[in-house]
């Protein structure tokens, strides 16, 4: 086993408050997991700090978070002014389209439920999709794989 000074034992306590995982402390100061561990369950206030680290931490990244909503929110709006492009649409293959589709609705689903604060409620765009695709033609695919007729 590795001897570690007790300046070392001192810098991986505060390193692991700061956010860094065992196996990075074990790999920086060449020691194995198990060394590192042993160190840590020897300080009493390790949980305590590295809780209250995290607390901090949580509470910075939520008000950077708060900060760029606007900017997230304008983003998101020349996107999905996108989404609605016809010509961009039709480019696009169609594997893409159900993936941006998919992760819209999943998106919105999830922020309407929880608005709602219930997993039951009816779901407006879910309503509006089921209504639009009875009016969808489907495609019906003939001997010739070439030839695609709608059914209507």
């Amino acid at each position: 086993m590795a001897k570690l000074t007790d300046k070392q034992r001192k810098k991986i306590i505060a390193e692991r408050a700061e956010g860094l995982s065992i196996r990075a402390l074990a790999k920086k100061y060449r020691v194995s997991d198990t060394t590192i561990r042993r160190t840590l369950e020897s300080d009493p206030k390790m949980a305590q700090k590295v809780a209250q680290k995290k607390e901090e931490n949580t509470v910075a990244v939520l008000a950077y978070m708060d900060g760029k909503k606007k900017d997230v929110c304008d983003i998101l709006d020349k996107l999905l002014e996108a989404v609605k492009d016809e010509e961009k649409i039709a480019k696009t293959p169609l594997a893409q389209l159900a993936t941006t589709i998919g992760i819209l609705i999943d998106k919105f689903t999830a922020a309407e439920l929880s608005g709602r604060g219930n997993v039951n409620a009816e779901n407006n765009l879910l309503t509006a999709i089921q209504s639009a695709a009875k009016n969808i033609p489907v495609p019906t695919v003939t001997e010739d794989a070439d030839a695609v007729q709608d059914t209507e």
